[in-house]
């Protein structure tokens, strides 16, 4: 026998096994979403109080003398590392299920903004990665190792930007496109997408415009969390709102 949609309780079309309809789980979804995305934020800004990982010009013996003194904070700081990525994976995967729904099945910004993601946060694990075996050579490697560990940690960051750039590039255009969001949520994160490629060029780092640069890059990671912050909160506030929006859609 055909199994359809509520067939296991009895119910209409679009309930689940417990009753639920659509339009509240799409709730749930969305306040799950929003619970990632906080979570995601106060991860970030308590690494914040952890130590920065050593210049990696100092020397190898310094190199290594600076990773071992604060092993545990460096520690401390790869943990909220990976779990503020676990975080930021469900928020993404929330966000891509909103815009899914809002655009539709050929959607082509909820799938850009899919794609990029994953190999944004793919990016960003290697270079945890990295940190993390820079951290635990410290006290049992060849010293001389280090700088290159070092070296490779900084520099794969910028290896984020590009897709960092299309993930925002994608909610740009599916909030602008389906007001999956507010309005002001897409142009913010266009924003972010215009700051974060002014960053592109520490390819060029080093010239005269280097501090320019920098200012693109820090700035658009300080407004890429208060994007982050601001769209987890109006999905906590208005959940039933949007997910009624989004059965309209459908």
């Amino acid at each position: 026998m055909e199994t359809r949609p509520g067939f296991e309780t009895g119910g209409p079309p679009g309930t689940g096994r417990t009753g639920e309809t659509s339009g509240e789980r799409r709730s749930r979804w969305d306040r799950i979403t929003a619970i990632a995305g906080l979570l995601f934020f106060l991860l970030v800004v308590a690494s914040f109080f952890t130590p920065d990982t050593p210049e990696f010009d100092i020397g190898p013996d310094q190199l290594a003398s600076a990773l071992s003194e604060d092993r545990t904070g460096h520690q401390m700081s790869l943990l909220l590392g990976f779990l503020s990525d676990i975080a930021f994976i469900v928020f993404l995967a929330g966000l891509w299920s909103r815009f899914r729904r809002h655009e539709g099945e050929g959607g082509m910004m909820a799938g850009l903004f899919a794609i990029a993601g994953a190999a944004f946060v793919a990016t960003i694990l290697v270079s945890g990665g990295l940190y993390l075996a820079l951290v635990q050579a410290a006290e049992t490697a060849d010293p001389s190792t280090l700088p290159t560990l070092a070296v490779l940690d900084y520099w794969v960051g910028l290896g984020t930007v590009s897709a960092g750039i299309a993930m925002m590039i994608g909610a740009t255009g599916a909030i602008l496109s389906t007001h999956a969001l507010p309005t002001w949520l897409g142009w913010l994160a266009g924003a972010v997408a215009v700051l974060l490629v002014v960053s592109l060029g520490a390819v060029f780092e080093g010239s005269e415009e280097a501090w320019f640069v920098g200012i693109g890059g820090f700035g658009g990671f300080l407004l890429f969390m208060v994007w982050a912050l601001a769209t987890s909160i109006v999905l906590l506030m208005r959940p039933r709102h949007h997910a009624a929006a989004g059965a309209r859609a459908t």
